[in-house]
């Protein structure tokens, strides 16, 4: 290209090295020598380059220029070192190596101007899936022990699993292994602090949060998961409670920068949000029309209504007790209980609760009661059975 032959190449020079001549035993460690030198050097010098140019897209062809260079060599010596079978292993080693470390400072250094939808030469994906191979099965183990959602688990490792899956190394690219990469940094991190994780699931759903992982298949899981949370909910107000928490906590996740699994594709983040949004606004409205339709459901109980019990004042208290104590009851004050109770239950043998009667008969409960609210609770598990 034109504009190419602008840019100063740094590579000349490494390449002389590395394609010149084909080495030989006696040649080769003056020869490696050199190209370890070339190597430092390449490095330097781009990172000093870059600083002089005053412009980005000077710049970006710049980094993208030496990016596919490098990329060209890595394949050109996997070729030579096939067909070249009788030339010293080190020199191949070295030399991978050197083109290895390279592309991988080009990679993290100027990673906004790196060209990831460009094909990855055949030994850094080789690289890549050996280490994906080794830490997918773990990966798996682990979460599995820790009882995470399966279907969370096979959706986190499916890009994982798309790589080590993928039978040629000729058609992957650069974004796709370096997505792989950020999603096992997440899942070492998430291992590492197993011991202290309380919620499995939600951690590997800010997984995929992190790294922008707009699949349709996410889009679906999220779908689904909402719908439980809105089952799990008894009432129109807790449902809405639970959208609101699910879509707080989306949006406060933090994303990194330029990692996305779809280059083109609307990020998760806009994509749940827009999905929420409008199931959340949906609920709201029901409420709203339930609420207009039944205003009888808000209205205060009638002046002087009681609720009246058989039970003494005593064996309520019990009951009270059995129900808070076996978290049948889940409210957690207990004095708004009592004043709930003396307000509005009265017993068989006295038209009003006192608040302090039924405090000192919850704490103190004698023998007799005990065998009477006994007796009660079978009484009801007889009734169950029969009816």
């Amino acid at each position: 290209m034109p504009t190419e032959t602008k840019l100063k190449c740094e590579l000349q020079g490494l390449e002389q090295l590395l394609f010149a001549a084909h080495p030989v035993s006696d040649s080769t460690p003056m020869l490696i020598q050199k190209i370890r030198v070339e190597t430092d050097r390449v490095l330097q010098a781009l990172a000093l380059e870059v600083i002089t140019l005053q412009q980005e897209d000077q710049v970006i062809r710049y980094i993208r220029y030496h990016q596919l260079a490098i990329a060209r060599f890595m394949d050109k010596m996997g070729k030579l070192e096939l067909t070249n079978k009788t030339g010293p292993p080190e020199f191949y080693q070295v030399s991978q190596g050197c083109l290895d470390e390279l592309l991988l400072f080009v990679e993290h250094r100027f990673a906004k101007y790196f060209d990831q939808d460009a094909k990855a030469p055949g030994k850094y994906v080789a690289r890549v899936k050996k280490i994906t191979k080794e830490k997918l099965k773990n990966f798996r183990l682990v979460l599995t022990s820790k009882n995470a959602d399966p279907r969370l688990i096979d959706l986190v490792l499916r890009i994982l699993k798309s790589i080590c899956d993928n039978g040629s190394e000729g058609n992957i690219t650069f974004r796709k292994l370096i997505y792989a990469k950020e999603v096992q940094k997440d899942l070492s991190s998430l291992t590492d602090r197993l011991p202290e994780i309380k919620d499995i699931d939600e951690e590997l759903r800010q997984v995929m949060y992190r790294n922008n992982y707009n699949s349709y298949r996410v889009l679906t899981y999220h779908a689904h998961y909402a719908s439980s949370l809105l089952e799990e909910a008894e009432t129109r107000a807790e449902k809405i409670e639970q959208l609101s928490l699910l879509l707080k906590k989306i949006n406060q996740a933090c994303v990194k920068p330029q990692v996305k699994y779809h280059p083109h594709g609307l990020p998760l983040k806009d994509q749940l949000n827009n999905y929420i949004v409008e199931e959340l606004e949906y609920q709201q409205r029901l409420q709203l029309t339930l609420g207009h339709l039944s205003p009888s459901l808000h209205e205060p109980a009638p002046i002087g209504f009681k609720l009246k019990f058989t039970a003494s004042v005593a064996q309520a208290a019990y009951l009270l007790r059995i129900l808070m104590e076996s978290k049948i009851i889940l409210n957690n004050n207990l004095s708004q209980v009592f004043q709930f109770l003396a307000k509005y239950v009265v017993t068989k043998r006295s038209e009003s609760v006192s608040l302090g009667s039924l405090r000192s008969k919850y704490y103190e409960v004698d023998t007799g009661t005990k065998e009477s609210v006994r007796n009660m609770l079978m009484a009801l598990a007889k009734y169950i059975d029969k009816n």
